[in-house]
Order: structure tokens, then C-alpha cells, then sequence
């Protein structure tokens, strides 16, 4: 899809506010009153001035151009289903060490190497797995609730608490290293603000429950 939006940036409507993902950056922001109103009249398609365009380039939304906007919004895939809500089974231990291996290596590159960095091997990852290995219809539901499970055991070794985007990117490589290309939806909501991520799969959520979901806005996938 097209986009006008300087490099990095994604955004969604949070009620009746607009927020930013500046991914290169790692930050979230909102704009001044006067800057959302210019967006807002861009996102409807309607034209603005050359001065109005000067508040979103000052406010870095967009980069100087006169090529016409093309805006929109962060969209994912609306989830229907999660893995979580499968029939119960034991977590296997092969796959309980291989999500802490990846929990424990996404949290190290959080730290050390920042988020785009991070995000960057993810995608890198994910294109492997959709070029190379892409798993069958039958394998990739075996594949979700395997990780599903996983996570399950690893949350009450490890805990969970403010380790939604280390658990997704970690659940994310897992599903790519058996051929599933799932993404890592990064979400918000408000109020007060708050941050969220999850794995997901089509119209799958892998590890997080539809009704936990529900109460976020996808601002980024990855």
C-alpha cells in the first residue's frame, strides 16, 4: 500500500485521538490539536495548503514532497480464533525449550540492539519462512496450538507481566522456524495509554485471547 507517511511511521485512530509508531525511533506521540486537524483532512482525502503540509512535515509526519498524500491507517486481519482457546493438551518440552530459547534471545536484543534492529531479523525471518518453508494447511494449526501450549508453561516459570512484545516477537520465530509466516501485531489502547502485542496468523490469534485483543488497536505488524 502507498503511503505518504515518513519512513517508519505507522498510525491508527485511538477514539478520538490519532497516535503515532515511530518504529525507527521506538516512541509513540500524538500530534498538537492544530496538526491532528491538517492529518485528519489529508486521511479523508481532502486537499490542503502548502502550509498546512509544512505543519506535518515540521511535526516529521511527512517529508517535504508535493506528490499528493496517500494515507492510511494500520490494518490487521480481524481475529476470529485463538490458540489458546483449543482444545487443552500437554506442552511438549521441545517446544517449551525452544520458545524460552527464543524469549530469552528477544528480550537480549530488545536490550542491546533497540527494537528496529529487532524488528528488522524479524522480518528477514518471516520472508525466509513464507519463501522457503511455508508450512501446509494441516501443519500450521499443529504449529499454533504447539506454541500456544508453550507459552502457557513458559508464563508460569517466567512470568508475563510487561513481556507481551519479548513473548511475540520469541512465539513469532518459533512459527517461522516451522514454516508459518505469522506476524507480531503491535496494538494500543487508551485510556490510559497503554502498549500490547500478539502473534498472530490469518484469523488466528496465537498467544492472547480474543477477548484480551478486543480491548487494543493494531497501530503496527510486523
Amino acid at each position: 500500500m502507498s503511503t505518504s507517511l515518513r519512513g517508519g511511521l505507522s498510525f491508527c485512530e485511538l477514539g478520538d485521538r490519532i497516535v503515532f509508531l515511530d518504529l525507527h525511533a521506538d516512541r509513540y506521540f500524538g500530534l498538537s490539536n492544530d496538526a491532528e486537524d491538517v492529518f485528519r483532512r489529508a486521511l479523508a482525502g481532502h486537499p490542503i495548503s502548502r502550509s498546512e503540509r509544512d505543519v506535518l512535515v515540521k511535526a516529521q509526519i511527512i517529508v517535504p514532497d508535493d506528490a499528493p498524500l496517500s494515507l492510511a491507517p494500520c490494518t490487521a486481519e480481524p481475529a476470529h480464533h485463538s490458540a489458546f482457546d483449543q482444545t487443552p493438551c500437554p506442552s511438549r518440552p521441545r517446544d517449551v525449550a525452544a520458545l524460552t530459547w527464543h524469549l530469552l534471545r528477544a528480550r537480549a536484543s530488545l536490550r542491546l540492539r533497540g527494537l528496529p534492529a529487532t524488528a528488522t531479523t524479524l522480518a528477514r525471518c518471516k520472508a525466509a519462512a513464507t519463501r522457503d518453508r511455508e508450512a501446509g494447511p494441516d501443519t500450521a494449526p499443529q504449529a499454533l496450538a504447539a506454541i500456544a501450549r508453550a507459552q502457557e508453561t513458559c508464563a508460569r516459570m517466567f512470568g508475563s507481566h510487561d513481556l507481551c512484545l519479548p513473548y511475540a516477537i520469541a512465539a513469532a520465530h518459533s512459527l517461522h522456524a516451522a514454516g508459518v509466516p505469522a506476524d507480531v501485531v503491535i496494538a494500543v489502547g487508551m485510556p490510559p495509554f497503554r502498549a500490547h502485542a500478539w502473534v498472530q496468523w490469518r484469523d488466528v490469534l496465537v498467544n492472547e485471547r480474543l477477548e484480551i485483543a478486543a480491548h487494543y488497536t493494531p497501530i503496527a505488524v510486523l
